[in-house]
């Protein structure tokens, strides 16, 4: 009897282990489209990504480029080019509120989902990779402002409770 439950369990998890849906890593790259007119615009191309996943800066003026680049291995489920995925934009706002959402297919050539943004405003953003339903990735990056932030100064002496604890 419990050589049945163990091989059940083992089951189990075997299953579990072949049929997770693969994940891969984030790649981003920068330009800067003012002064140029559309057809500059749609005609260059970014090849080359710096794969990464802290500290991910941008600023507004950008046009950020991504891709999603899938692992693969033979454990992993393969996916297929006819296979839908969605990419959803979400920024911090009292929680993360969903501003964009694109259907993808993977790119045959690369393995990969690819795609930009256009001039987003200051912010915290999370970037969201799902598939079925199900987000299989996720990273979060945040927009500042050209000149950076500021670092107030010390606030303690201030008389206005205000100012000073909301600082």
């Amino acid at each position: 009897m419990n050589l049945n439950i163990f091989f059940r369990l083992f089951l189990l998890i075997l299953i579990s282990f072949f049929c997770k849906p693969a994940t891969g890593e984030f790649g981003f790259a920068v330009t800067n489209d003012l002064g140029k007119d559309i057809l500059e615009k749609e005609v260059s191309q970014i090849t080359d990504y710096k794969m990464m996943r802290e500290g991910v800066i941008f600023s507004p003026n950008d046009t950020i480029h991504y891709v999603y680049k899938f692992k693969w291995n033979l454990f992993d489920y393969n996916y297929s080019q006819k296979d839908e995925f969605y990419v959803a934009l979400e920024k911090e706002s009292l929680g993360f509120v969903e501003i964009e959402l694109k259907k993808k297919f993977i790119e045959p050539d690369s393995y990969s989902l690819k795609d930009k943004f256009n001039r987003l405003d200051v912010g915290r953003y999370n970037l969201k990779v799902a598939y079925e339903g199900d987000v299989i990735d996720n990273i979060i990056f945040e927009v500042v402002p050209e000149e950076g932030y500021k670092v107030t100064e010390d606030v303690g002496n201030e008389p206005d409770e205000i100012i000073r604890y909301s600082k």
